[in-house]
Parts: C-alpha cells; sequence; structure tokens
C-alpha cells in the first residue's frame, strides 16, 4: 500500500466522522488554521527531509514533491485540522466569554 492510498483512507474516515461536529463550527478560523499548518508542514517538512532525520521509500510514495518532501506529508496537518476541533468540542471545550465593558459609575471617581 502506497503512502497516498493510506493518506486518502484514512482522510476519508476522518473527514466523515468529524463533519457533523466541524459543521458547527466557524468555517474561517478552520481555514486559517489548515493554511497555517499546511504552510509549517511544507516548511518543515522539507527540512527534516532535507537533513535526512526522515526518510521515505521511493517506491511507497507519489513522487510529487514540495520540493523535497512527498506531498502525502500533508496529510498529518489536514488530519490535525479536522481531529483537534472535533475533540475540543465533543469533550466540552470552553470558548472565550466576552465581558461587557463596564460603564463608568455615576458620580464615582473618574481617575
Amino acid at each position: 500500500m502506497t503512502y497516498v492510498i493510506l493518506s486518502v483512507a484514512v482522510l476519508a474516515v476522518i473527514a466523515i466522522a468529524c463533519a457533523p461536529v466541524l459543521r458547527r463550527l466557524p468555517a474561517r478560523p478552520l481555514a486559517l488554521t489548515a493554511l497555517v499548518l499546511i504552510i509549517l508542514t511544507i516548511v518543515f517538512d522539507n527540512v527534516i527531509v532535507g537533513l535526512g532525520i526522515v526518510d521515505y521509500d521511493p517506491e511507497l510514495i507519489s513522487g510529487v514533491l514540495m520540493p523535497i518532501a512527498p506531498v502525502e506529508d500533508l496529510a498529518y496537518a489536514i488530519g490535525a485540522v479536522l481531529l483537534i476541533p472535533t475533540f475540543w468540542e465533543l469533550l466540552g471545550g470552553k470558548r472565550p466569554t466576552h465581558r461587557p465593558v463596564e460603564e463608568p459609575r455615576a458620580g464615582g471617581d473618574t481617575q
């Protein structure tokens, strides 16, 4: 099995499982997070592959490189963008609350 087949299969299962929760969340923060993680993944994966810290079997990758690391490495970042917000929501993650701005008291000290 190649990395592409494995990545697509796992991401499909994750996307199907996470879709009901992710639909309830605002799309813009998810898209921005995905963009940032993909950029960071491209940069750092190329560094670790270029330095020889991680190596891939050439027969198991698609051959599409970015420019050194295989494009299949992006599956981890995409999976994280799907899974982490889903788990956060399912486990009762708290959202920041907006506190009303306090008005100065009438007759009070304004200093």
